[in-house]
């Protein structure tokens, strides 16, 4: 617990430093592998970052060389501490895009010689921000990073070693395979089935009990049995003269008509405002597809990825239990997204993991990626074993994807900080 801990403050000005080194705002996952590129090249680094920061990133940038100052990088008596003036670059490497753009622009004001290199979540107004502020370089991490899991998903799946234990471990497929099999894909549709079978019998019963006893035409029939079931009532047919059970039988049809009609209507209602709808047509957008990649995860990682692999006329489901609305309402018209928990075995196989090439896992927690990255593995042993399929993780633990690698090639492990870092280093680099 001690690692996450704040240290003692550390405002003071940093020890003298030779001329040209390079300021790094932010020392989170992204901000530290910065300043460990940094130092792998001699570059001098003062590291500005709040004193919140974790305990263990800071004995880190220390211990490769790199001085810390804690406070708050937006105001200009923190970045003088830090000999802005006499620093080559200044890369800006948080994940808030707001006080990234506000100390980009101060920067640029302040220090016109000073290569700025800033960070930002979504690449749509970086040009824009280039262009008309003079900011060096805005790159965007997930944007950068995009590319690599979509070539490493196109990649050939190598040939995995398998092991006769993975149903027992894995007892959710064989009964997510049964589900499968007797489910279509949104459970709703059999309900609304039976509910529409109960009208259609309880209608031709009808039909046929007045055609018989009113002696009514066919036709006269089918029309009495309209008004009645949808309490209409035009009144040119009645049951007045006829007998009790018939009187009976039109009083339980008038109460199953308003039954069935009030749940049809709730059905309705509820397929159209909770998304069924939208669902059902992703889903069946999903079934007719061939080769595609399935991608878990759209967060701003997965959102480029699915941009990138749609630009490559590469087929994408997307599934996400709680999917961003942007990017969702971005991606929707082209791309199937599928609402549910991809660490369920059902969830994959509605994606159509029996023909997928790949599944590409990017959410923000190690332990859910792995997870799924299991549950599809295991899927393709039971399912698909002479066929199979590429997985690509997201790791941020660089000591779990080192581990993994270690012991089986059936994963392929990628972090977009990995991925993004050397740019920034590169753009921060050049021309200074």
């Amino acid at each position: 617990m001690t690692d996450l801990q704040p240290e003692p403050a550390e405002t003071a000005a940093p020890r003298p430093l030779p001329s040209g080194h390079v300021i790094v705002c932010g020392l989170g996952r992204f901000g530290l592998r910065v300043v460990e590129l940094l130092r792998a090249e001699s570059v001098p680094v003062v590291v500005i970052t709040d004193a919140v920061t974790r305990a263990d990133r800071k004995r880190q940038a220390r211990h490769v060389g790199a001085q810390v100052i804690e406070g708050d990088f937006r105001f200009d008596d923190i970045r003088a501490l830090a000999h802005t003036t006499e620093a080559r670059a200044m890369i800006l490497a948080t994940s808030s895009d707001g006080p990234n753009l506000e100390c980009a622009l101060d920067a640029r004001r302040e220090y016109p010689h000073l290569r700025v290199v800033m960070r930002l979540d979504t690449d749509k107004l970086s040009e824009r921000l280039q262009s008309d502020f003079g900011i060096d370089a805005v790159l965007s991490p997930p944007a950068l990073a995009a590319p690599e899991f979509a070539r490493a998903a196109l990649q050939a799946a190598p040939f995995p070693k398998t092991s006769p234990s993975t149903a027992k471990r894995h007892p959710q497929i064989a009964s997510a395979q049964r589900a499968m099999r007797r489910l279509s894909p949104l459970d709703g549709r059999r309900q609304s089935r039976l509910l529409l079978l109960s009208l259609m019998l309880i209608f031709v019963a009808a039909v046929l009990l007045f055609h018989g006893s009113l002696r009514l035409s066919w036709v006269d029939a089918v029309y009495f049995t309209a008004t009645i079931v949808t309490t209409v009532g035009f009144g040119d047919f009645n049951l007045q003269r006829e007998t009790a059970g018939v009187k009976l039988f039109g009083v339980l049809l008038m109460f199953s008509g308003v039954t069935l009609i009030a749940v049809l209507s709730s059905m309705l209602t509820n397929f159209l405002l909770s998304g069924a709808a939208i669902q059902l047509r992703a889903e069946r957008m999903a079934s007719r597809l061939r080769g595609q990649v399935i991608l878990c995860g759209l967060g701003s990682v997965g959102f480029e990825v699915a941009r990138d692999l749609a630009a490559r006329r590469i087929p994408v489901v997307v599934i996400d239990a709680t999917p961003d609305d942007l990017h969702a309402r971005l991606l929707s018209t082209r791309i199937p997204i599928l609402v549910g928990d991809a660490t369920n075995a059902d969830v994959l196989l509605r994606a159509g993991l029996g023909r997928a090439r790949a599944v590409v896992v990017v959410t923000s927690d190690d332990a859910i990626n792995l997870e799924i990255g299991l549950t599809a593995q295991s899927l393709v042993e039971e399912t698909r074993p002479d066929r199979p399929l590429r997985l690509v993780l997201r790791c941020f633990d660089p000591d779990l994807a080192n581990r993994i690698h270690a012991i089986s090639e059936a994963y392929t492990l990628l972090s977009s900080a990995e991925l993004a870092a050397p740019i920034f280093v590169r753009k921060a680099l050049e021309n200074s």
